[in-house]
């Protein structure tokens, strides 16, 4: 393409540099100053040009622009110079709108457009002008700002070696040989057809892609409607047992074994061998870890005082592990509301729905009281759940430590959630901090 453009500009460089002469020209003014110019006098043209181009002479705006492009008497301006070309292009200066062509063609004076150089060689080489013509078969023979069409540069190039221009004619020997007997009509037949094959296959990919999009939203929000719908029945379903005590209609007489929430205490679910447990203050056995940390929530918890709650907010999450495991301050959040008594007592199961149910509300005083006994007893979800309080700071003070020693406890049971929310928890601290945090771990189970 670079080869293609630099034999254009050289063609209409020559454009450019044709002497500045009057062509038939009746006004004493544009002689005049033709004849300063001729005689060297390049500041006494412009003086004399500049007035004719001001009250619109096309003539002596095109030559006044010559001055301006090449700093001849005038301070070099090829914004200036664009401005005066196009002037007198657009009062049908054929020379003028040679010169805007070259212009727009090199980006001298204005931004580069070479569609907008070709419409203005198209202008001259309608009104016959034969450089006009030559050079507008050059874009399209390379296909520079127009669409290549090798039989419309031969014509344009006949048209131009007709009136004498040999660099035409040179171009369009050279160009006869190149052509099919078709002229090229065929090669665009088929160029065209190809391009419009490519362009439906398009269409059609872009609409199987919105197709698809719209059912795998529609998919979505499907499922989001029918886990909104089960979320919302299990809430009412806890919140109806935790203050009628179980619904007896559909009260299962055994609980299941082989779920997480009814896991016997100190075994997993994975039929791993027992761990190794300790008999709490109260005479309670269970895991050490859970009931070390469970003994410290109780303490929290039991002495903090009964206001009531803000909304139920997640506090910022720290930025490190503390260096040392912190003892417990009075809670932040305490629900004031006593936990009702259910007629008769709840099962695992249903301890622990409704102490989902309570953390849902906010009430993080009675999710305690639920969970404590559970997580003493080795319950890997209870677990879970109460070293998210811990590390959000929900209903007591958050604590880092007690929070890895609960999920580790609960992911060494075999809990993906405890494990998923570990490795998470992990990834934002030092591998200083979390090897104090194991060994704190560590202290507990021994």
């Amino acid at each position: 393409m670079t080869k293609h453009i630099s034999v254009l500009t050289f063609a209409l460089a020559l454009a450019m540099a044709s002497p500045l002469t009057v062509q038939a020209q009746d006004s004493a003014a544009l002689a005049k100053g033709t004849a300063a110019y001729e005689g060297g006098d390049y500041q006494a043209a412009a003086d004399i040009w500049a007035p004719l181009a001001e009250d619109g002479e096309p003539e002596a705006q095109r030559n006044l622009a010559q001055l301006y492009r090449l700093g001849l008497g005038v301070d070099k301006n090829d914004e200036r110079a664009f401005e005066l070309y196009t002037a007198a292009a657009e009062q049908n200066s054929v020379d003028a709108q040679v010169n805007v062509a070259f212009l727009l063609l090199t980006g001298e004076g204005v931004e580069k457009d070479s569609k907008q150089a070709a419409l203005w060689f198209a202008k001259a080489a309608d009104q016959g002008d034969a450089l006009a013509q030559f050079n507008l078969g050059l874009m399209y023979e390379k296909g520079v700002g127009v669409r290549q069409d090798r039989k419309l540069a031969r014509e344009l190039y006949r048209l131009s070696a007709n009136q004498g221009q040999k660099r035409a004619l040179a171009r369009l020997d050279a160009i006869e040989g190149d052509l099919p007997p078709d002229g090229g009509e065929q090669a665009r037949r088929e160029r065209d057809e190809a391009e419009d094959t490519s362009n439906q296959k398009a269409e059609a990919a872009e609409r199987a892609r919105k197709r698809q999009e719209a059912d795998v939203k529609r998919l979505q929000e499907r499922a989001a409607a029918e886990e909104e719908e089960k979320r919302r029945s299990t809430m009412e379903k806890a919140e109806a047992e935790a203050k009628t005590g179980p619904i007896l209609m559909i009260e299962k007489v055994e609980e299941p074994e082989d779920t997480e929430m009814a896991e016997k205490p100190g075994t997993d679910d994975a039929d791993e061998k027992p761990r190794d447990t300790v008999a709490s203050a109260d005479g309670r056995t269970g895991d050490t870890t859970a009931i070390m940390a469970m003994e410290k929530a109780e303490a929290a918890s039991g002495d903090a005082p009964t206001t009531t709650p803000p909304a139920r907010r997640k506090p910022q999450v720290t930025a490190q592990v503390a260096p040392a495991p912190r003892q417990f301050t009075q809670p932040r959040m305490i629900q004031t509301v006593p936990l009702v008594q259910p007629a008769q007592p709840m099962t695992q199961r249903q301890q622990v729905m409704a102490a989902e149910a309570a953390y849902a509300r906010g009430e993080f005083r009675q999710t305690l009281d639920l969970l404590v006994p559970l997580a003493r007893g080795g319950m890997p979800h209870a677990q879970f759940m109460l070293g998210r309080m811990f590390n959000r700071g929900e209903g007591v003070n958050i604590d880092h430590f007690q929070t890895y020693s609960l999920w580790r406890s609960a992911a060494s049971k075999g809990s993906e959630r405890a494990a998923t929310a570990l490795a998470n928890f992990a990834g934002r601290f030092a591998s200083d901090e979390l090897a104090r945090a194991e060994a704190f771990y560590q202290s507990q189970i021994r």
